[in-house]
């Protein structure tokens, strides 16, 4: 799980004790998110949209399911090196902004020390679904950035809740999604691992969904403290550059705009906002799960690798 479970694992913390006591719960919960079966039901919340959904992991068998248990039929599971989608969406969009995306990708950016503009700080011990959990909140330095709060489930260290906050809007939540009911250490039956809909032909492998590390003809210039250029791609319809700190990324997409006149545009949706305009006869595309100051950044800067 990864939007929701795929979170840092290394910060920097004032404090001798402080530090080594919250370097210890990061640590175990590394090791719960690689290492814990698990399957429970969880509730999404944003703003006034709310979703319900299953979710079966096998850390053994590197296998995981998830059910939309509300609205129309969404399934996405993983098995292995093998993603299959059950419902109407794009493969990449919907494995990249699911529960089951790529964790451990966020995993090494914190191990490799990207997340210098946060701060972690311990909460107090509460209970979520029955569990003791320890809070941990992850506070932004500037306002280019979210902040996120965590409840890790005391004996594993398992995120049984995580709410993104605007630490601008004092730390108002954007985003909240918590286990209702879930058997932490329990591993699911290999029916519910299995797709719904047996063979099922949307299948992807998910190393052709990753991105290519090539070089594109364009790049974004004075990008907010801690943000680095991850990955880039040049495909048929353009280019694609992903910027990420460590925790938040942003994404800008570059493309022709042929001959048809397109307005320039910004767009919200929960704690996401894009926007989009023309460059010349290209058309950008900057989106994020970041404040809308952060999209205008990265849109000012978007140019050509010639003139930058």
């Amino acid at each position: 799980m990864q939007w929701l479970l795929g979170l840092p694992l290394a910060l920097t913390v004032a404090g001798g004790a402080l530090a080594g006591e919250a370097d210890q719960w990061l640590t175990r919960m590394a090791d719960a998110l690689s290492q814990t079966d698990y399957q429970g039901t969880l509730v999404y919340l944003d703003g006034s949209r709310m979703e319900t959904l299953k979710v079966y992991r096998s850390a053994r068998d590197s296998r995981e399911r998830l059910v939309v248990l509300t609205g129309s039929h969404r399934e996405i599971v993983r098995d292995g090196d093998t993603l299959i989608c059950i419902g109407a969406g794009d493969p990449t969009v919907a494995y990249e902004g699911s529960p089951l995306a790529k964790w451990e990708e966020t995993v090494s950016a914190a191990q490799s020390g990207m997340l210098s503009e946060y701060e972690l700080v311990l909460g107090d011990v509460e209970r979520v679904a029955g569990y003791d959990t320890q809070v941990l909140a992850l506070r932004p330095h500037d306002a280019f950035r979210y902040g996120y709060r965590l409840w890790l489930e005391s004996e594993t260290g398992l995120p049984l809740r995580i709410v993104l906050e605007d630490g601008g809007k004092g730390e108002q939540p954007l985003e909240q999604l918590m286990f209702t009911e879930v058997q932490v250490g329990v591993t699911p039956t290999p029916g519910d691992l299995r797709p719904s809909i047996p063979d099922f032909n949307r299948h992807y492998s998910l190393s052709s969904l990753a991105t290519d590390a090539i070089e594109v003809a364009w790049t974004v210039s004075g990008v907010p403290a801690g943000f680095v250029l991850r990955s880039q791609r040049h495909t048929q319809t353009g280019d694609h550059l992903v910027y990420s700190d460590g925790l938040a990324s942003v994404s800008v997409y570059i493309e022709p705009r042929g001959d048809k006149v397109q307005k320039s545009s910004a767009s919200r949706a929960g704690a996401v906002h894009a926007r989009a305009f023309t460059l010349g006869d290209q058309r950008v595309f900057v989106i994020g799960k970041v404040p809308a100051a952060t999209i205008e950044r990265f849109a000012r800067g978007v140019v050509a690798v010639d003139s930058h």
